[in-house]
């Protein structure tokens, strides 16, 4: 199984040797994003969420705190 950022080199390869559409490359990277939400949340769920006891639930929410934290500060 390959992560999310290796699909979307791949996809930027294509890209670059026009073997596709600039929105169409847009669109698939944006559909990553998904997925890499999805391997981080796993990531925890199997690590500290298994330790812990948490469910797939508390991934969610882990995902969602530290995404604000990291990627959505107002500066």
């Amino acid at each position: 199984m390959k992560t999310a950022m290796q699909d979307a080199i791949e996809l930027v390869k294509k890209y670059d040797n026009r073997e596709i559409p600039f929105n169409v490359m847009l669109f698939n990277l944006e559909l990553l994003l998904e997925k890499e939400k999805e391997q981080i949340m796993n990531a925890f769920s199997r690590g500290l969420g298994t330790e812990l006891g948490l469910d797939w639930e508390d991934s969610e929410q882990y995902y969602e705190r530290i995404y604000n934290q990291t990627y959505n500060q107002n500066k």
